[in-house]
């Protein structure tokens, strides 16, 4: 079975390549409930716990893009080669 985490992470990439990825992952597996329960559940439903995890997940993820992109930019300009 293929496993996304595992290809990004052995992937010819740049590392701060790698954290964006992995960010983006992890915004869209706290998305997940919240999408389905909006989508299949009910008209009057109210996911406080999915919304919260959404939360969590969305800003925890920004906070990898930031520090993907913080280690692209080292890598390109200031790292010694």
């Amino acid at each position: 079975m293929w496993n996304p985490v595992r290809a990004v992470l052995r992937s010819n990439s740049q590392r701060g390549i790698k954290i964006i990825a992995l960010s983006l992952m992890l915004v869209i597996l706290s998305a997940l409930p919240i999408m389905l329960i909006t989508y299949f559940g009910e008209a009057d439903a109210n996911p406080v716990i999915a919304g919260w995890l959404f939360a969590a997940g969305a800003m925890v993820g920004h906070i990898g893009f930031l520090i993907g992109m913080l280690l692209l930019i080292w890598d390109v300009y200031f790292a010694k080669k």
